[in-house]
């Protein structure tokens, strides 16, 4: 008996030291020193930006006149390695770059880990094969580790599912139909289906979002109905925010952070004129608060830069809803209606704002405090701080 108790034991710690040995070699190639892609403090600039938009705009499948049909959507590789690259900065907190060859594309990648005997960096390669139809993954590395292709695409429908996207990829591939990879460019063809707009924004809020945008968009509803038309922003926000602590109470600063979010995207739909039903079409039959011009310092859209930075801040982060402000100014000047400074202060209060509910949301002058709202909303104190 204690004969084989002791060569259970040994094997167990042979087991055991099997699988340090084999985490330390995995570990060490995995791990490199240096970054396959160095991180770039470069943002999309307001041109990128512009230029995606007309290209969005000329492919806009509601414009055609059939409705199912087979289309092409053109992207030039250096504005498909740029907009790949904010996403995954902004996303996913890592570096990377996309480089088109005929018939081939690589995805590289660099994530920066806690410093180690092994390295810092996590560097991944992914190498696609075009097909007749969507690309295929041809290779996988993680540093100089091959990937099983397999294993990576369960992990990545493992990791789509728990963000809530599966639905929103699978209509994606069933839209698209090839995928060419050329050198300037990457042509998709892709078939527009009518009620695929419809499906799509069905898909784009998590379930177990909407409960909480319908009891916001039911309190807008109710206060909007006791209060002045035009409506100062400085009188809703605080009461919209307040409303938002009130029903987390004593909840994580994720919840917090969660309630504040869903707050501020009603207020910025109902203050540009949209219907929440235009997110969410389930939203038609909740209650619509009354049509209402919210000010800021008196003008509309002062309210209207304030609350859609603050949106994007608070989902994202502070320099992409900078730029996105930066592009309408530009776009503005050019349609005529003049580049203005104070909407640029409006769009920093307003990311200063969704950066600290992302970011800090239960600090004691958090967007629950009154007084820090109207120090925000007042743009005389933060006009200076604009850098030009």
């Amino acid at each position: 008996m204690r004969l084989r108790t002791r060569r259970l034991l040994r094997g167990l710690a042979a087991l055991l030291l099997l699988g340090v040995l084999t985490l330390l070699v995995l570990l060490e190639r995995a791990l490199d020193d240096e970054p396959l892609v160095a991180r770039s403090a470069r943002a999309m600039s307001t041109e990128d930006l512009m230029r995606l938009q007309r290209m969005l705009r000329a492919a806009d499948p509601r414009r055609a006149p059939d409705e199912v049909a087979l289309r092409l959507l053109r992207i030039d590789s250096a504005d498909l390695d740029r907009l790949t690259g904010e996403a995954t900065r902004r996303l996913l907190h890592l570096s990377s770059r996309v480089r088109v060859e005929a018939g081939r594309a690589t995805l590289q990648a660099s994530l920066e880990v806690p410093a180690s005997p092994f390295g810092r960096w996590l560097d991944l390669e992914v190498r696609l094969r075009e097909t007749p139809g969507l690309p295929v993954i041809e290779q996988i590395r993680l540093g100089r580790l091959p990937v099983p292709i397999a294993l990576a695409e369960g992990l990545l429908r493992h990791e789509l599912a728990r963000r809530g996207l599966a639905d929103q990829a699978q209509l994606l591939l069933d839209m698209v139909r090839r995928v060419s990879l050329r050198p300037q460019d990457v042509e998709i063809a892709y078939v527009w289906q009518p009620d695929l707009s419809a499906r799509l924004k069905a898909s784009m809020v998590p379930q177990a979002l909407q409960p909480r945008l319908q009891a916001h968009a039911s309190e807008l509803a109710r206060r909007v109905r006791h209060l002045p038309d035009p409506l100062p922003l400085a009188t809703l926000l605080p009461a919209m925010l307040g409303f938002a602590a009130e029903r987390c109470g004593a909840c994580p600063a994720e919840e917090l952070t969660a309630e504040y979010r869903s707050a501020l995207v009603v207020m910025a739909l109902h203050a540009s004129g949209q219907p929440l039903s235009r997110l969410l079409p389930q939203a038609r039959d909740w209650p619509r608060a009354p049509a209402r011009s919210v000010l800021l310092r008196g003008r509309i859209d002062f309210a209207m830069h304030f609350l859609i930075s603050a949106v994007l801040a608070a989902e994202g982060g502070g320099r992409l809803s900078d730029t996105i402000g930066l592009y309408k100014e530009v776009a503005d000047s050019r349609d005529g209606s003049g580049f203005s400074f104070n909407d640029l202060a409006a769009d920093r209060a307003g990311t200063r704002f969704g950066q600290i509910v992302r970011h800090d949301p239960t600090r004691p002058d958090a967007p629950r405090s009154v007084a820090f709202s109207n120090a925000l909303l007042n743009l005389r104190h933060i006009r200076d701080k604009v850098h030009y």
